[in-house]
């Protein structure tokens, strides 16, 4: 049992570590990324609200419409280097909507010149703000004075107080490492964050499977012990019911013990399972209670049965079928006690089956039935001996019994599995056993 809860133990832990791995990396991922643009959203909102402040009060709208160039430029880039430009600030530039540069703090040279409008540009001009990520200043076009390496690169509009219109387009180049390091450390935190409560929640699972896993251990424990009391009673139950019918024919006295043991040999022999041999076991102990019905005359009757009397031995099969068949641990112990008179040549009763329409469970219950018929003492004759036996069950191989079955048989005799010691005291008498199986078959022999 223990090794079944270690094994559903591991599978589940790998299992819920690999979701929850998966889970964890998908989520961190998809919460990483948000942080990433959440980052870039607000540097670019706080970018263009901080500069579109501070230019438009020292933009006029005549500024708005032509390049700046002489005193214009002049002033104005000395105030966009004394309050703008710094550490995190490291570019501006202005555009007319034709696509002119009418303001560069970092490239005068290029300040007049007409540039096509990308997308950003254009979305500036409708009202919106964009940003984009560059490795230097210089990817965004123009050149620039100084090495602020990755930027980030914000667009938005401008437009005069009272104006619904926008004016010109600002962009405002950022130095995107600041940014990078918020990033970074929030991104950590995430990480952490989902690292903690993935791990959280997979302790939480495995808590929940060892405890459903120690519950199910001591259910399994408890349903095996009721399992043995039950199997204990139910043998306990098959030993009184076999001490009665010893009671009731002491010519058969211990039968059933001997069969069953005979029984489970040749079982054994033939790669029974222990299910298999349990149900044989229950046929050998039950198959005779209809015993306990016959009357003691009929049982202990030395001569021939009268016919009469031979068909109530002939039903006996069938009555013991009755009995058992409505409990369900005795079913398959039900239908060998039905066909242990059975021919494999088709000439026993109670059905008149042949071959393999027999279950060989039964068609060993036949066999052991029969030696232990013939080793056995009886009223009307002496036990044969085992040797004696043993040639007259091999020489109806075929008919009475089945082949297989009786190679197992001998199987079993040469591993020293079949004679019993009890009858030891018999060796080397050979009794006249000689068509006796013949008889024990129709039921003559032992009556039963």
């Amino acid at each position: 049992m223990w090794q079944f809860t270690l094994q559903f133990t591991l599978v589940f832990a790998l299992l819920s570590l690999l979701l929850v791995g998966l889970t964890g990396f998908g989520l961190s991922l998809y919460l990483a990324q948000s942080i990433k643009e959440s980052e870039i959203d607000d540097a670019a909102e706080r970018a263009q609200e901080q500069v579109s402040r501070l230019i438009m009060t020292h933009l006029s709208p005549g500024q708005a419409i032509t390049p700046l160039t002489g005193e214009q430029y002049a002033e104005f880039d000395s105030f966009v280097q004394d309050e703008i430009i710094s550490a995190d600030t490291v570019r501006v530039r202005l555009w007319g909507q034709d696509g002119t540069l009418l303001y560069s703090s970092a490239s005068p040279g290029e300040i007049g010149q007409d540039f096509p409008l990308d997308q950003r540009l254009a979305a500036a001009f409708s009202g919106s703000t964009a940003s984009q990520v560059a490795d230097s200043p210089d990817d965004l076009g123009g050149s620039a004075s100084v090495d602020s390496g990755s930027v980030l690169a914000v667009y938005g509009p401008l437009a005069f107080e009272g104006e619904a219109d926008v004016a010109v387009a600002l962009e405002v180049h950022q130095a995107y490492a600041p940014i990078a390091d918020r990033i970074e450390s929030s991104q950590t935190v995430v990480y952490v964050a989902v690292a903690g409560a993935l791990g959280f929640l997979y302790a939480v699972l495995l808590a929940i499977v060892g405890r459903g896993s120690a519950v199910m251990s001591r259910q399994r424990r408890q349903l095996i012990l009721r399992d043995q009391e039950l199997k204990r009673s139910h043998e306990s139950l098959l030993q009184v019911l076999s001490a009665a019918l010893d009671l009731r024919d002491q010519a058969t006295k211990g039968h059933s013990l001997r069969l069953a043991r005979l029984a489970l040999a040749i079982g054994g022999e033939l790669g029974f399972s222990d299910e298999e041999l349990s149900h044989l076991e229950q046929a050998a102990m039950l198959h005779d209670m209809t015993k306990l019905e016959l009357p003691k005359a009929i049982l202990a009757k030395a001569g021939p049965l009268t016919d009469d009397e031979w068909q109530k031995i002939q039903r006996h099969p069938e009555l013991g079928y009755e009995m058992v068949r409505d409990a369900p641990f005795l079913q398959e112990a039900g239908e060998i006690i039905l066909c242990h008179h059975e021919r494999y040549d088709g000439g026993g009763y109670p059905r008149g089956l042949r071959g393999e329409e027999i279950p060989l469970a039964a068609r060993i219950f036949a066999l052991a039935d029969t030696y232990d018929a013939l080793t056995s003492d009886r009223p009307y004759r002496k036990a044969g001996s085992h040797a004696a036996a043993v040639r007259e069950i091999k020489g109806n191989a075929g008919t009475q019994f089945d082949p297989r079955v009786v190679e197992a048989f001998l199987e079993a005799g040469r591993k020293g599995l079949i004679e019993d010691k009890a009858f030891s005291q018999k060796k080397g008498k050979e009794a006249a056993v000689v068509g006796l199986v013949g008889q024990a078959a129709s039921g003559e022999e032992d009556h039963a």
